[in-house]
């Protein structure tokens, strides 16, 4: 499970990106016991299994690099991931390829990664409101950004009944930015952040804080 990536994020943050090739059984062997049972016994997709196994896996690696003993994870109503007898906040994101998580010591946090797909193209009216998709137009690259940041939000709020399209907006941005501004305006409340974008060949990864 070789490591693509390690970065600190506003000092607070650690971010781990691992290239998934690990068999589920090779992946067990690593994590060594056996966190959330009931949860991977309810996967039953042997590619879902390998990305669920790995992004705990980097969730006990960050958890140790941080002093914490892992103890495992658990979710709440709204299903945002949090670590059981652990302060700290996380996310958690896996594809076919690559899995990755972040830890955040003080504030919430989310992450996505996505790669660049002509299905984007498709479903960008889901999840995009008029602005944005005169911004966007048909370039791939630039949709991707906008839903991997869109997707790390809603993580870092953490409630469902959230529209991608209606109450999650991304400032104006180029394909060259790192860093972009988002923000979540639902239930009478508002949620700002600052989101940071990197590239792992066609995949974008997104990390909202």
């Amino acid at each position: 499970m070789p490591l693509v990536h390690s970065e600190k994020i506003e000092q607070t943050s650690t971010l781990l990106v691992w290239k998934l090739t690990e068999t589920e059984t090779e992946l067990l062997g690593l994590l060594d016991s056996i966190y959330n049972f009931e949860e991977l016994e309810g996967i039953s997709h042997p590619q879902k299994k390998r990305e669920w196994l790995a992004s705990r896996l980097l969730i006990k690696i960050l958890s140790e690099q941080a002093g914490v003993v892992f103890k495992g994870t658990y979710k709440d109503d709204h299903g945002k991931v949090f670590l059981i007898h652990g302060q700290a906040h996380i996310s958690i994101t896996h594809t076919f390829d690559y899995v990755a998580a972040v830890m955040e010591a003080i504030r919430p946090v989310g992450i996505d990664m996505e790669k660049i797909d002509p299905k984007l193209s498709r479903t960008a009216k889901k999840f995009l409101n008029e602005q944005e998709l005169l911004e966007a137009s048909d370039d791939l690259r630039m949709l991707a950004m906008y839903w991997c940041a869109k997707e790390a939000i809603y993580k870092l709020y953490g409630k469902n009944k959230v529209s991608f399209k209606d109450d999650i907006l991304i400032s104006p941005f180029s394909t060259e930015d790192s860093i972009l501004i988002g923000s979540v305006i639902s239930e009478n409340e508002m949620v700002n952040a600052r989101i940071h974008i990197t590239w792992f060949e066609y995949y974008c990864l997104a990390v909202a804080i």
